[in-house]
């Protein structure tokens, strides 16, 4: 009797304790997730600085003009204020219209985040605003990934471009990097990846076939549908061309952000408007690598670049380590006004009857 009466509470208890085994499993996850990344960062920047004396690169970065760097802060600011601006014409065309500021604020605090985790300022900065403005977050996930496609173009435009006019300068960073090259060569020689490739289409074809009926294949083809029907939406939206201009703009704004900094060095200033386009380039490659902040693969492309456009290995560390420092503080810091912005926002409240 005693036992028939105690048993939904064990099963309580033991479900209790399953779901924070699930949790504590997911955190430990995410937390080795987020100190591996770190640590592969650290060690990049180890390997790069181990032999050198700080206390000359520091004689070196106390050189520079510092009132340079932070004019050309503005231009962070101002690249990640047009992709704010952007993004709402993506949202607004879904039938959403949320206050501009919040999706401004959600796009600076997006960076902010990325320094904590790699890549979950992108989750956030969708998280934030469905829940502050009452917006399905599948429905805000849709519109980042298209704002992040075109950026992704445009990055690799900015790339392709650079190599166009510059073939010199990518040759003789291929020859003294040759790692990139064999890494490349080993991918696509690899038998694992043409097997693994074969898995994922076997993959679908038998859960296309098979797993129709199941819950979790209804609710993909309902968010598949649901898809499509929204890039119907935004492929029809009449404000292409304010997108076009924002994208160009945004890019040459991060390009600026960059550049300018050139001017704050005796060794880089002479350099001109392409190589500062070349070393830009290199550098959003260096970012894509799944680092905080791209701490570690940032400098590695920085410095490599530089020493190919002719400056000293020491000057190259020190321009890569003052201007990686001073732009990851500057976007910490307006990325921690747009955190704590969110919720003051003023938003409509919409009373029913």
């Amino acid at each position: 009797m005693f036992g028939s009466f105690c048993a939904p509470f064990s099963l309580l208890v033991e479900q209790i304790n399953s779901e924070q085994v699930k949790i504590t499993a997911e955190s430990l996850k995410s937390f080795l997730k987020t100190v591996l990344s770190l640590l592969l960062g650290l060690f990049i920047i180890w390997a790069m600085y181990r032999d050198t004396d700080l206390g000359e690169l520091w004689e070196i970065t106390r050189s520079a003009n510092f009132g340079i760097i932070a004019f050309s802060l503005i231009f962070g600011l101002l690249g990640n204020l047009l992709r704010g601006l952007r993004w709402e014409l993506f949202v607004n065309s879904l039938g959403y219209h949320p206050p501009r500021a919040s999706l401004v604020y959600a796009t600076l605090g997006n960076y902010a985040v990325n320094f904590v985790l790699p890549r979950a300022g992108d989750v956030w900065r969708c998280g934030v605003v469905s829940r502050y403005d009452r917006i399905p977050f599948s429905r805000t996930l849709e519109t980042f990934l298209i704002d992040k496609v075109v950026d992704i173009i445009a990055g690799v435009s900015v790339i392709l471009f650079s190599m166009l006019f510059s073939i010199d300068f990518f040759s003789s960073y291929f020859r003294d990097n040759p790692q990139f090259g064999d890494a490349l060569s080993h991918m696509f020689s690899s038998v694992w990846i043409y097997l693994i490739l074969v898995a994922m289409v076997l993959a679908v074809i038998v859960m296309r076939t098979f797993f129709r009926r199941t819950w979790l294949m209804i609710k993909l083809r309902r968010f598949v549908n649901t898809l499509r029907y929204d890039l119907r939406l935004i492929s029809g939206m009449k404000e292409k061309k304010r997108i076009i201009i924002y994208t160009i703009l945004l890019w040459f704004s991060f390009y600026l952000y960059f550049y300018i900094c050139f001017f704050a060095f005796d060794f880089t200033k002479g350099l001109g408007p392409m190589a500062g386009l070349i070393v830009f380039a290199m550098t959003n490659i260096g970012i894509s690598v799944p680092v905080q902040g791209g701490i570690g693969p940032w400098h590695f492309m920085v410095i490599s670049s530089l020493l190919i456009l002719g400056v000293a290995e020491k000057e190259a560390l020190a321009f890569a380590g003052a201007v990686f420092t001073i732009q990851s503080v500057w976007q910490i810091l307006y990325g921690l006004v747009g955190v704590f912005a969110m919720p003051h926002v003023k938003r409509k409240i919409e009373v029913k009857q």
